[in-house]
């Protein structure tokens, strides 16, 4: 098979056919690799690789399957994982490109790699991130930005970079992870599908601090270009692990519900959560995109939202949570021998720095205002979930950005005239890093040659419905002829 039919395939594709020895992950491999060398150049994605290793997991499992072995739902399928809180032993982990952080490499198995080998997918190496996940951005001072497949001086959205590996292409499959945002924004940039789950269905091991991802939620979650090879990849993901206090047991087939029909599901729709500043060409994309739930049985009915904050002290509460997190984990860092606070502090973003200065500062009081503030909103949206299963909107404010120079691109300060934050506020994402909901990003269609996503909310615990709905959007909307718009784009010289 050519290598330009592999970078076709899904990955539910690719896995049946190896499994039926019709194609040889060697060969799907290989096809990776060469992927990887020809168009990464341009994108910036892929900043770290391990292809001896890959070609080695490759060629064992090839064995197995020739020996008539059992093997599983992944076999073969190649991906990326993400560098920022993922770990695989003896490889480099800089936690988004921190300079001082370029050979550390703790021996730990992350959860992505760990399930996704159990299902024997072939992780071939890491992709870029923002540093410490605080910009819904992928750039950094170690790596720099990460390119839009669409539009190479434009970024791909962040902070997990690997979607621009997707798009383009590279592997059918990445890892995002998702502190406010960092698994839908790229996704909507990049034109992919992007979920994150409900918390607790794929598990988050973290210490000294088990209980640190809770404030706000971060998840992981994968980024395909179709919705069945997002609900494949979470067969092999969700798992109960009683190392995370927050972890459920979940009997989902999630491929199963790709096939369930959404008639007489109440989608809540806004185009602004009644308090962002949208983009006029996002806005309408994105209301004409909503109504093709309709067409599958669905009722469609424009919603208001009553949040007494706008954006900026919504952002605000953001950093401050986020950015607590941060803090923690250089704590650690610290106890290991690296002070980075100290020592590197010029390999960190300046708002990082003022935020983390912020959140080791504040008192009982303030951090439980902070704690009443996200309570007001997650109140808010269980009020709108007593009358919808869905609530709908656009998944950022803004299209790509264009990439910047100096290691630390970040958005607009304003749309519209309305102030916003720079490197959260044009994201309208971060609502379910403070509920705890399921959420989906997919691609609704093109404003000037750039993509625009719509995102889906579901009601927590309700990660099915989530994806029955991205499945149905995508089969009266196929968005794959916006793929071949890459197929010919230009490659770095000597690619």
């Amino acid at each position: 098979m050519k290598q330009d039919d592999l970078a076709t395939l899904s990955a539910s594709r690719i896995a049946e056919l190896v499994r039926n020895k019709q194609l040889s992950p060697v060969e799907v491999v290989a096809a990776a690799i060469e992927r990887t060398e020809k168009r990464n150049p341009t994108l910036n994605s892929v900043i770290f690789t391990d292809f001896g290793a890959a070609k080695e997991r490759a060629h064992a499992l090839e064995a197995r399957i020739m020996h008539g072995d059992s093997v599983g739902i992944l076999a073969g399928v190649p991906t990326y994982m993400k560098d920022l809180f993922d770990f695989k032993p003896g490889w480099p982990s800089t936690l988004g490109g921190i300079r001082a952080l370029s050979n550390f490499k703790p021996n730990v198995y992350s959860h992505y790699p760990a399930r996704m080998e159990k299902a024997d997918a072939i992780v071939l190496g890491k992709t870029n991130s923002a540093t410490m996940g605080f910009c819904g951005i992928t750039d950094n001072l170690l790596f720099g930005p990460t390119r839009n497949p669409f539009d190479t001086s434009r970024n791909s959205g962040g902070s997990s970079g690997g979607a621009a590996a997707v798009a383009d292409g590279i592997v059918p499959i990445a890892e995002g992870t998702d502190g406010g945002g960092s698994i839908r924004i790229p996704a909507a940039w990049s034109c992919v599908v992007g979920f994150q789950a409900s918390f607790g269905v794929l598990p988050a091991v973290i210490r000294p601090n088990a209980f640190g991802a809770t404030t706000p939620f971060v998840y992981e979650g994968p980024m395909a270009r179709e919705v069945i090879d997002i609900a494949l990849s979470m067969n092999a993901l969700a798992t109960f692990d009683a190392r995370d206090p927050h972890s459920i047991e979940t009997s989902v087939d999630f491929v199963e519900a790709t096939g369930r029909p959404i008639k007489g599901k109440r989608i809540g729709f806004t185009s602004n959560f009644g308090m962002f500043p949208v983009e006029s060409g996002i806005a309408n994309v994105v209301t004409y995109a909503v109504k093709s739930f309709e067409l599958a049985g669905a009722h469609v009915d424009e919603v208001r939202f009553r949040i007494p904050y706008c954006p900026m002290e919504l952002s605000d509460l953001w950093c401050r949570m986020i950015s607590a997190g941060s803090f923690a984990a250089f704590q650690s860092l610290r106890e290991s021998g690296v002070d980075i606070l100290k020592d590197h502090r010029e390999d960190l973003p300046q708002e990082l720095l003022h935020w983390i200065d912020v959140a080791a500062r504040m008192s009982l009081p303030e951090l439980q205002a902070d704690q009443i503030m996200r309570s007001i909103v997650f109140d808010e949206f269980l009020r709108i979930f007593e009358n919808y299963d869905y609530i709908v909107a656009p998944t950022t404010a803004c299209l790509p950005i264009k990439n910047g120079s100096d290691g630390d691109t970040v958005g607009p300060s304003e749309i519209d005239g309305i102030k916003i934050n720079r490197r959260i506020g044009w994201a309208m994402t971060y609502f379910t890093n403070f509920t705890g909901n399921p959420c989906a990003s997919v691609p609704a269609g093109m404003v000037n040659g750039l993509p625009v996503g719509l995102q889906i909310m579901g009601r927590r615990r309700a990660d099915d419905d989530v994806l029955a709905a991205c499945a149905c959007f995508e089969q009266i909307r196929p968005w794959k002829q916006y793929y071949r718009l890459l197929e010919h784009r230009a490659l770095a010289r000597g690619s």
